[in-house]
């Protein structure tokens, strides 16, 4: 009889299931938002800052484990380590000696095994009793975290800002600097796989900094970054009196010439700005350059939706893109000022934005609509959702 009253038992559960009676188990969101001298925990339910932790730092970048169990905070000299299930910070890894001043780059990576702290060094040397310092070109560091030392390091082009590990291709991450490269760790060689600075035949140079690093553990590990186009080439949103159509790019001498034509005849001038991509880096190092359709906007960073078919970007405004054709979808005014980072919670259901100033906005991301306001205790550039 037993095996018939467990079958029952899965039958009832399943009808029940079915009728969206019962739910199965899913994880729960956290942020951690590490900002000047706290670590800001909070439920994602309530939306309610539930713990924090003290350190007597500035912190410039965070990042998560792949698995989500570590949390480390960049303090620019030196990198905390938070066990996540602990609530806990559990080490701190000090880098900055009098005689070789070691500043870490905004973007760090761990490898998935997380013994490994992937950086950007900058380090300026100092010989006793001379007063001249010796400026080394940016290293890629790979830090040995259970021996506590550095491992192997390779020299990086100048003005490298960010590491992102690549989720399926554990033996490169990409460096972003001038342009964008793929570094292998065994060897240590660069391959540029986008110009920036120096782009391919045909495309435009572009402006890009990689400062804020949103992505969290167990999602699709799609990376997404702004860049800009400069003021040589305009996309026409609005082309007033012209006759020129929405949304092709011209010259800046084909924009003003045809602005002062209509200026003068007295009609409607065009409007046009610069070029503006959403780049997106998936697991492999493949990139994808989406471009908006139909606006322009500043960002400090920019995320993607858990089911990849939106991104979202924020300083001053927050907007909503279609992932397939770079249409605005949404968008917003932060009435609370800028914001440097986002996430969402793991069902895409809710939007965060910020810190920058002492709070997070919530927004609904169906509606775009902001539905609350998370006060901290300092500000901050950095946050990171952590699904437990």
């Amino acid at each position: 009889m037993e095996p018939l009253r467990k079958n029952a038992l899965f039958l009832a559960f399943a009808l029940l299931a079915a009728l969206g009676l019962v739910a199965p188990a899913t994880g729960k969101d956290y942020l951690y938002v590490p900002c000047s001298n706290y670590l800001h925990i909070i439920d994602c339910d309530s939306d309610t800052v539930v713990k924090t932790l003290s350190y007597n730092d500035y912190v410039i970048s965070a990042i998560a484990s792949d698995d989500g169990k570590r949390y480390y905070i960049n303090a620019w000299r030196s990198v905390y380590v938070v066990d996540t299930d602990k609530q806990q910070i559990i080490d701190r890894f000090e880098f900055w000696t009098p005689m070789n001043m070691v500043n870490v780059g905004a973007g760090l990576a761990a490898s998935p095994d997380r013994r490994y702290l992937y950086m950007v060094w900058m380090i300026t040397k100092k010989k006793m009793n001379v007063p001249r310092l010796n400026v080394l070109p940016p290293q890629f560091v790979m830090f040995d975290m259970e021996k506590r030392e550095v491992v192997k390091s390779y020299e990086l082009p100048a003005n490298s800002n960010g590491i992102i590990s690549l989720k399926d291709d554990p033996d490169h991450v990409i460096v972003m600097a001038n342009d964008v490269h793929k570094l292998n760790l065994k060897t240590g060689k660069l391959e540029k796989v986008l110009g920036f600075l120096n782009p391919e035949k045909g495309m435009p140079a572009l402006n890009a900094l990689t400062l804020i690093l949103n992505r969290s553990p167990g999602d699709h590990g799609l990376f997404s970054g702004p860049a800009y186009g400069g003021e040589e080439r305009l996309k026409i949103l609005d082309p007033g009196d012209t006759g020129l159509k929405p949304g092709v790019v011209v010259d800046q001498a084909e924009y003003v010439q045809a602005m002062q034509k209509v200026m003068m005849a007295g009609g409607k001038p065009p409007v046009g700005t610069p070029l503006l991509f959403y780049m997106i880096i998936d697991g492999k190092g493949n990139i994808r350059m989406l471009e908006a359709a139909d606006h322009f906007a500043a960002y400090y960073s920019t995320v993607v939706s858990p089911d990849a078919k939106y991104v979202y970007g924020a300083m001053d405004e927050i907007y909503k893109v279609d992932i397939k054709t770079g249409q605005a979808v949404g968008f917003d005014h932060l009435v609370r000022g800028t914001v440097y980072s986002l996430t969402t919670t793991a069902d895409g259901k809710k939007v965060y934005a910020g810190p920058a100033g002492p709070d997070l906005v919530v927004y609904d991301a169906a509606t775009m609509k902001q539905i609350g306001m998370i006060p901290l205790k300092s500000d901050g550039v950095a946050m990171t959702r952590i699904t437990k």
